[in-house]
């Protein structure tokens, strides 16, 4: 990776080293200077909100964002984006809360407000497009002889993926593996048109597929892959999504998975350059 698309804590402290320089950024990032009626606003000191020179209407840039109400420095808050964006495993409330010296409940509202601000765009994956299905956490095994497989089955949350080659991801919580949820999913985020669908050799897809180009790989036959026909993208989402959870938060509620993915979502698709993730970050958080 080439210097310039590097993004280091010195970098952060050289554009966000104080909160005069991080209110200025969220301002100019939802505001113009200008005002309707000739002035101009500035910030007014000690204060988190910036005035008119002519018409004194104030402007609270703060307002609408994960920072409002917020009494932690802003420095703090673009820390923890920092952190957050750099993190492409995760970052758990415990190590944010040593590396900012906050309290843990500040640290995990930080983070569960940064995750929920990641959501999943509506556009529409093509091309080569990778689909699968995966069954994550749940407590129980399927005992000696699967005996108790099921049980322990319909304790695990449901997700679907989908992966351009090369390209971006989008993967969600389902209520269950059926072919009706599958559907749901490759109507709501493939395009039909122009798209290569890579699966696997399940019958679920047989109807669900119809009018879209399909190829599988047949796992059960020990088949992987052959001429390019592979899910070994989205498989290997699903495997770094798992050793992730798995290595730094340990458990995820159920309640709140879907914001974990759409977080790892977010790190896969700027997975490329650290300075663009963390201004992709900011944007969407500024907004």
């Amino acid at each position: 990776m080439a210097k310039i698309d590097k993004y280091s804590i010195k970098d952060l402290k050289k554009e966000f080293g104080t909160d005069e320089a991080c209110l200025n950024f969220l301002f100019d990032a939802s505001h113009s200077r200008a005002c309707s009626c000739g002035g101009e606003y500035h910030l007014i000191k000690g204060r988190r909100q910036f005035q008119c020179s002519k018409c004194r209407f104030q402007i609270a840039p703060m307002s609408g964002t994960i920072f409002e109400k917020s009494t932690s420095p802003l420095t703090s808050w673009f820390h923890a984006l920092f952190v957050f964006s750099n993190a492409k495993s995760g970052v758990s409330a415990k190590e944010l809360e040593r590396q900012l010296g906050c309290t843990y409940k500040t640290a995990w509202r930080m983070l569960t407000l940064i995750r929920g601000a990641l959501k999943q765009d509506t556009n529409k994956l093509s091309g080569n497009v990778e689909m699968d299905e995966y069954f994550f956490g749940g407590k129980g095994c399927g005992g000696r002889n699967n005996e108790e497989l099921g049980k322990a089955m319909k304790k695990k949350s449901v997700i679907i993926g989908a992966v351009e080659r090369n390209g971006l991801a989008k993967v969600e919580v389902v209520k269950d593996a059926t072919a009706q949820s599958i559907g749901k999913f490759l109507y709501k985020n493939i395009e039909r048109k122009k798209t290569q669908l890579l699966t696997d050799a399940s019958n679920r897809y047989h109807k669900v597929s119809k009018g879209y180009d399909r190829y599988s790989v047949n796992h059960s036959a020990g088949e992987f892959a052959y001429y390019g026909i592979h899910i070994n993208s989205i498989e290997g989402f699903f495997s770094h999504l798992q050793r992730s959870i798995k290595g730094t938060y340990k458990a995820i509620s159920k309640k709140y998975l879907q914001s974990y993915l759409d977080a790892f979502v977010f790190h896969y698709n700027n997975r490329s350059n650290d300075k663009d993730r963390f201004s992709a970050l900011l944007s969407c958080l500024a907004r």
